[in-house]
């Protein structure tokens, strides 16, 4: 996740919008990058990514750096985009990237910008919805472990993203400090000592 520098817009206008999601498919190119889900807000933005090659950190830097200098040349601004770092959480790859998947598309309804996932037109969702074969999310990391079969995976992920969120299920994800989620011995294995 990464915010605009005090809680600012980072995306103006659709332009801007297609520029990021340009930028951060030529990072996900460059760094070997997959991109399971996004959803670019007005002031913030989630990505869930699967680094290989374990270069997070330096992809994040080209890309909200490269966005910045986009955005700062584009508006005639100057100075940060962004709020400090990005902010990150190591996730285990079951039902808490299930989770984060999810709460990544129902993030435009818990915003009030929408009122379903699919009609938010700049996250991931739509594309888990009708597959795109030059789509940018990587929706197969996912999809995957919901069934063995394009339509049995879309009705579990449909049902899935259609629950209603207890509010302790929102918590892990809307805390701001970095974390790692998953079960307690993942917790343990991956938790700087």
């Amino acid at each position: 996740m990464a915010r605009g520098n005090d809680k600012h817009d980072i995306f103006v206008d659709d332009l801007d919008r297609r520029t990021y999601l340009k930028l951060l498919g030529e990072r996900k190119r460059d760094f070997g990058l997959l991109v399971p889900a996004y959803a670019l807000m007005t002031n913030h933005i989630h990505l869930y990514l699967v680094t290989p090659k374990a270069n997070l950190g330096e992809a994040m830097f080209r890309l909200n750096s490269s966005y910045s200098h986009y955005f700062n040349n584009r508006h005639g601004k100057s100075g940060h985009v962004f709020e400090g770092r990005y902010k990150y959480k190591l996730i285990q790859r079951d039902r808490y990237a299930l989770a984060l998947t999810r709460y990544i598309h129902v993030n435009p309804v818990k915003a009030g910008i929408v009122k379903s996932p699919e009609d938010y037109e700049w996250s991931s969702h739509r594309q888990y919805l009708a597959p795109r074969a030059d789509g940018l999310a990587d929706t197969a990391v996912i999809m995957e472990t919901l069934g063995n079969t394009h339509e049995t995976a879309l009705a579990a992920y449909t049902a899935f993203i259609c629950e209603p969120i207890p509010p302790k299920l929102w918590r892990p994800f809307d805390k701001n400090r970095n974390a790692v989620l998953g079960t307690p011995e993942f917790r343990k294995e991956h938790s700087p000592h």
